[in-house]
């Protein structure tokens, strides 16, 4: 191999110049690889990731600590609405909506989430069997934490008493 050609090869490999690469082989005596070495340790080679070694491996790249990556605007506002919603069908597990019978007895206990579903999934079925079990003298109210309520409960007694007063007309 004649000098061009090992300064073209020198060229190609790091990326330097052509001065820079005439240089290398002058300090190297002409050795290719002695070149490249001198390159490196002045840094002037351009490739990345480039080194010179005796060791027959390549030197271990020390690892860098990964950084979990960020969640985005979209991801928080995906995450915050699943919590909600997660958070409002346990809410609606420890409620219930209860069904009475014309004795005080309890004929259903549904929870409010299965409720909720039935209304969505049978509209149309569900609320006319509310107003007939109203109309046959049976009482909603709900339980627990957050719908146990009085007020709640006395809004329910209002419903049924206007189905008896309905009843009451038409007798």
């Amino acid at each position: 191999m004649d000098q061009m050609e090992k300064i073209e090869t020198l060229r190609e490999k790091t990326g330097c110049t052509y001065t820079e690469a005439k240089a290398a082989l002058e300090a190297s005596n002409g050795d290719l690889l002695d070149a490249l070495c001198w390159l490196e340790q002045r840094g002037k080679s351009m490739v990345v990731g480039a080194y010179s070694s005796t060791a027959q491996e390549p030197p271990q790249e020390e690892p860098q600590a990964q950084k979990p990556p960020e969640d985005g605007a979209f991801e928080r506002g995906f995450k915050a609405l699943w919590e909600g919603i997660v958070a409002l069908i346990r809410r609606g597990n420890r409620n219930h909506l209860i069904m009475q019978d014309k004795q005080g007895k309890q004929a259903i206990s549904l929870p409010v989430t299965i409720f909720v579903v039935l209304l969505i999934a049978a509209f149309w079925v569900v609320l006319p069997l509310m107003v007939v079990a109203l109309f046959f003298g049976c009482r909603f109210s709900f339980s627990g934490p957050e719908l146990g309520r009085e007020d709640l409960n006395s809004a329910m007694g209002k419903a049924t008493d206007f189905a008896d007063d309905i009843k009451k007309e038409f007798q």
